[in-house]
């Protein structure tokens, strides 16, 4: 008790400390412990996405499991006690996945039996099976008849069929069957006809009609009749379970990867006959093992700076208080306290504010995680459908290896500072260690130098970046890219402040003469105090740099995947229409007088197409521009003696063309509205592609002839050469070719008039603040002859929801935050702590005669030669990094894809939003700062001094 008390009474006063220590504790446990709670969340959304695409595409439910078994005694001994066997393993083993059940089936069924009708033993009614499905009468309605009684009468058993099964059998309800010959002759008798009573049920594996040629008995009956006295005709048995899909997180994913081989395994022991186990999406779960490994390696290589400067913090935290209450620790030892006993008392403090962390922090992670599900971008957040987010075992083994690796931490300095006596300590602060200094310099070097290596690594790989593909489609940044510009900050931060004191002793000597008193006192005051600035000045530094940096690769990112879904899709909108023609009139010969008409097989009838009505889409009031786009593959294409076979041919009507579709102008030398310009002067002018210039060998002013099939060739002049295009992608390979791919643009009028009339694409440009769902309802009510579309707003939406992008976005936006938070804690910190130690100081200067309005000028001088001079310095080195380090995340596209080329981006939206959270901390500090500056009686303080 009395060692708790002391713990107490030391936290109460040194409340600031301890409480800045807490908060350093907590917010690192919060983001630690965020990772696996934030992983499994987007994880969880993700997978319950691609499950539901899954059965949309084959119309099964996507948490089904199915095990078949034989257990015929052909195989089995006991068929009977294989089947109660294999009962309780499935029973056990879909326990064991602990997820949500949402349905699950029984069925047995008879081997096949031969069908005859009891009054005409010659008739062919084929073969059938007698099934039982358990609870089958919770999911069916009885469409005509009544359900089967549950006993037999005169060895007659009433049976249930589909709806499908009478006209099958030209049969009635009520008609008595046999199934199987002599002895094993069994009659049945349908009463009752049924259907599903929700065709989206997930017990329906296998939808009723898949059991026209079976007889549906009652359970219980099913198991009197087979289980115990025909056991010879027993066929098969079937365990179906529906889990609740929605459910699975990845926690869940290992157990069921292990279903298939645990449930085979085990069965496999009690049963000889064949095994057969359905579970379809058991890859697509294989694919999140890797994908959860990949999505926590780059939250980790995000969150690493953060964490560095988050035990930035809790060092000075620690050294401050350490600095303060080494009297402390010397009275405890002139009293006979020993330095166990003294470490220990430290060790119970931090254990204490640990274990409220620990307590504290996964709840706050968790809060944390909605910050990253929102971000859209740097600093950017948007209502949507909230991650599935709950607390983990894993969330919290995190949040323990976090405090405890944060106490050891924190318990060094402890360690090393309870062995020097208040004597050393004073001897320390007054004379500089110039060796350390050199080291201390040598290692920031050395942090350079890595951060310069790796630059260079990634400088050679983009050298073989366009013979490199990403074959599985997936974007996947190299953490490395994110923590090696990092390093570059830390040590360029450090080695900066390691030469700034000696600048400013320059300076202060330089103008010793000329500068004023608060200028001249701030010299002197930062030069020769530099080591107590350092902290805080770093911390101004990474915050600023690290921010910086982030928001030009969230950007640069961001904008340049939207690009290629803008480009490729060419506009807001593109639609294709259903066009009239008569090309299924004449895909058969002609007959003429019983003769085939041999001139029409010789000359296939030329296709004609019946133009649908275009003023529709030029009256849609959500649309603000429509355009039509006609596009052919495989042209052929010939001057200057050469061909070629695979060129695209796009046509279009200039004006409309511009106003509509999407494209960069910096891509080509000139603004593309001139090369519009070309087109619209003479309508036989194309514009061609780079590949067809190279490889014909044209320039502008030539001529070329395009032919389609079945077509005359027409002539062309070139009147501009292009290398991108919109929806054209330079670096793709022609159609069955190795060849480049290449595009012709022509006028759509003069395509028309010379090749004939063909299906169109129709590109819209949609009004701003305009919904699609407001589109496509004006599309619908118009009942305009729509049958495709392709709309970069859904791709966008799906883009900015994925994995990568929402850890990206929201770990670069919550580690600014974090970052920012901190650095206000330290910046409030260090200057409440220091007027509280210069209080002395201040009060000399007024006993001296100095205004107090020199004395918070030199307050002012020593604000803008620290923080604003760490502020600047941030600013400096993170448009330095960007520059160097963003255009290596061109190495994580698809070079196929990457069209247009990857661009480094600054915004000025970002930069004004970091300056503008950076001012709000600023400003509040020193709000807090005056406060304090107003509290203290500096009038008091020679008083003060001689007590």
């Amino acid at each position: 008790m009395a060692i708790l008390k002391i713990i107490m009474r030391k936290m109460l006063n040194n409340r600031w400390l301890t409480g800045s220590l807490f908060l350093g504790l907590l917010l690192t446990v919060s983001l630690v412990s965020s990772i696996p709670i934030y992983t499994s969340g987007v994880l969880h959304k993700m997978l319950t996405k691609e499950l539901e695409e899954h059965q949309a595409k084959t119309n099964q439910y996507p948490g089904s499991f199915s095990l078949s078994m034989g257990i015929s005694e052909e195989t089995e001994s006991n068929p009977y006690q294989s089947l109660v066997r294999a009962e309780k393993i499935n029973e056990q083993i879909m326990k064991e996945t602990s997820l949500p059940i949402v349905t699950k089936a029984h069925s047995i069924s008879t081997v096949p039996l031969k069908i005859t009708l009891q009054d005409d033993a010659a008739s062919e009614q084929g073969f059938g099976r007698i099934v039982s499905l358990s609870n089958i009468e919770n999911h069916i309605e009885i469409s005509d008849g009544k359900w089967p009684s549950t006993n037999e009468k005169d060895g007659i058993y009433e049976v249930l069929v589909p709806e499908k099964s009478l006209q099958k059998r030209k049969i009635v309800l009520n008609k008595i069957l046999i199934a199987g010959e002599g002895k094993e002759e069994i009659m049945v008798k349908p009463v009752g006809t049924f259907k599903e009573k929700d065709e989206r049920d997930p017990y329906w594996e296998a939808p009723p009609e898949r059991y026209t040629d079976d007889f549906i008995l009652p359970e219980k009956l099913f198991r009197k009749l087979f289980v115990t006295q025909k056991k010879n005709l027993l066929g098969n048995t079937r365990f179906y379970t529906a889990f609740d899909y929605k459910s699975i997180n990845t926690n869940h994913i290992p157990r069921l990867l292990e279903l298939t081989g645990s449930i085979n395994e085990k069965v496999s022991k009690i049963n000889k006959s064949m095994i057969l186990i359905d579970f379809p999406i058991e890859d697509i779960l294989s694919r999140y093992k890797a994908k959860e490994r990949q999505l926590t390696t780059m939250l980790w290589s995000l969150n690493i700076p953060i964490l560095i400067m988050m035990a930035i913090y809790l060092m000075m935290v620690i050294r401050l208080i350490i600095d303060r209450q080494l009297n402390e620790m010397a009275v405890l030892a002139s009293r006979g306290a020993k330095r166990q006993q003294i470490v220990w008392i430290y060790f119970l403090e931090i254990s204490l504010l640990g274990l409220a962390s620990f307590v504290m922090g996964p709840l706050f992670g968790l809060w944390l995680c909605k910050i990253l599900g929102a971000s859209n971008g740097f600093l950017e957040f948007i209502q949507r459908d909230s991650l599935k987010l709950e607390l983990s075992s894993q969330g919290y083994l995190y949040a323990f290896c976090a405090v405890a690796i944060s106490i050891i931490m924190v318990m060094i300095p402890v360690y090393q500072s309870s062995r020097k006596s208040i004597v050393h300590h004073k001897q320390n602060l007054a004379h500089f260690d110039y060796s350390k200094h050199r080291f201390l310099i040598l290692a920031d070097i050395l942090l350079v130098a890595i951060s310069f290596y790796g630059l260079y690594t990634f400088k050679q790989r983009q050298k073989e970046w366009l013979t490199l593909s990403n074959s599985n489609g997936e974007l996947f940044v190299d953490p490395l890219l994110f923590f090696i510009p990092v390093l570059f900050i830390i040590g360029m931060g450090l080695l900066v402040l390691r030469l700034y004191p000696f600048v400013l002793k320059v300076l202060g000597k330089a103008g010793g003469r000329f500068w004023s008193l608060p200028l001249y006192s701030t010299f002197i005051q930062v030069s020769r105090s530099s080591k107590q600035y350092q902290f805080l000045m770093l911390f101004l530094i990474m915050t600023i740099g690290v921010g910086v940096f982030s928001a030009s690769s969230a950007r640069t990112i961001n904008t340049n995947l939207e690009q290629q879904i803008r480009y490729k899709n060419g506009a807001d909108i593109s639609l294709r229409l259903k066009w009239d023609s008569n090309e299924t009139i004449g895909s058969s010969p002609v007959m003429t007088n019983g003769k085939e008409n041999e001139e029409k097989k010789a000359s296939p009838q030329e296709v004609v197409y019946s133009e649908p009505p275009f003023d529709p889409f030029l009256k849609l009031k959500s649309v603000e521009h429509v355009a039509k786009v006609f596009r052919k593959e495989n042209m052929k294409v010939e001057a200057n003696g050469k061909k070629l076979f695979s060129a695209s041919l796009m046509g279009i009507e200039p004006k409309e063309f511009g106003q509509t579709a999407w494209f960069d102008p910096s891509l080509l030398p000139h603004h593309w509205y001139n090369y519009l310009n070309l087109l619209s002067s003479e309508p036989s002018s194309v514009l061609i592609s780079k590949s067809i210039a190279a490889d014909l060998g044209i320039k502008v002013g030539d001529y070329l002839t395009i032919e389609a099939e079945n077509s005359i060739p027409v002539e062309f002049v070139v009147f501009g050469i292009v290398e991108y295009w919109p929806s054209f992608n330079p670096m793709e390979k022609g159609e069955n070719t190795d060849d480049p791919s290449s595009i012709i643009v022509a006028n759509l009028t003069y395509i028309q008039n010379t090749l004939g009339l063909e299906p169109y694409e129709v590109w819209m440009k949609v009004k701003k603040n305009v919904s699609r769902a407001s589109v496509y309802k004006e599309i619908s009510n118009q009942k305009l002859p729509v049958i495709g579309i392709s709309d970069i707003t859904p791709k966008i939406i799906e883009l900015k929801n994925s994995a990568f992008l929402l850890g990206l976005n929201g770990t670069l936006t919550l580690g600014f935050m974090i970052a920012l938070l901190v650095t206000l804690i330290g910046f409030i910190l260090y200057w409440v702590l220091t007027i509280r130690s210069r209080t002395l100081q201040y009060g000399v200067y007024l006993a001296m005669g100095m205004s107090s309005r020199k004395l918070y000028s030199i307050l002012i001088w020593e604000q803008l030669f620290t923080s604003g001079i760490a502020c600047f310095f941030g600013i400096i080195l993170g448009k330095l990094t960007s520059t160097l380090f963003v255009p290596l995340f061109q190495l994580s596209f698809d070079p196929k894809e990457m069209v247009p080329p990857f661009r480094v981006l600054f915004q000025a939206s970002d930069g004004t939003k970091i300056y503008f959270f950076v001012f709000f901390m600023l400003a509040a500090g020193l709000t807090i700062f005056v406060f304090f500056l107003k509290q203290i009686r500096i009038h008091q303080a020679i008083k003060l001094g001689e007590d």
